[in-house]
């Protein structure tokens, strides 16, 4: 029995078959209930979206996805958690993360689902209720603004990136008193 490999190609492809397995473990359960819990394991949707916290995930179908939802879509070997910045039929999207400034475009049929609630530790936010669906207004706006201000508009985008780190100080601060409501 051998127990140890020194084909380096091997050792790359093991993390991909293993993170491969947990989707489709994942994916199964999912499908038999039409939503699931999925760990967030990115800081791309911060501020919202800590490392750590879990999303609940629901089928919804293409037509029903909106500006501003976050999105669960698959890539070949991992599902990304992204917000919708812009429809452009019912069969894709362009997504990006929160903190990111580039976006790609997305297909319907790598659409998994949408993020209806966060875990946070034992709290549970539900997207469309109260508060959060004013901040996640906010957070679509300014993740929108970040993305289609041109660099020949510096400062628009400076005010933009500076409106932006003062509502995520806001929400790091805010954050206990949030969760409470």
């Amino acid at each position: 029995m051998q127990t140890r490999t020194t084909n380096h190609e091997n050792i790359r492809q093991e993390p991909k078959l293993a993170s491969n397995t947990i989707i489709a473990l994942w994916e199964e359960l999912y499908n038999k209930k039409q939503q699931s819990w999925l760990t967030i394991l990115s800081g791309s949707m911060k501020p919202l979206l800590q490392i750590g916290d879990k999303v609940l995930v629901r089928s919804v179908k293409s037509a029903e996805i909106r500006i501003g939802d976050i999105i669960v879509f698959k890539t070949p070997d991992k599902l990304i958690v992204h917000r919708v910045i812009r429809r452009y039929n019912s069969s894709s999207f362009l997504q990006k993360g929160d903190c990111l400034t580039t976006a790609e475009i997305v297909s319907s049929e790598h659409v998994i689902g949408k993020v209806i609630a966060i875990r946070k530790g034992s709290k549970i936010i539900y997207l469309n209720d109260g508060i959060w669906k004013f901040i996640n207004l906010i957070l679509t706006f300014f993740s929108c603004s970040v993305y289609y201000l041109k660099p020949e508009n510096a400062v628009l985008k400076r005010i933009t990136r500076f409106l932006f780190n003062k509502a995520k100080a806001l929400l790091r601060r805010s954050r206990g008193f949030l969760l409470r409501l």
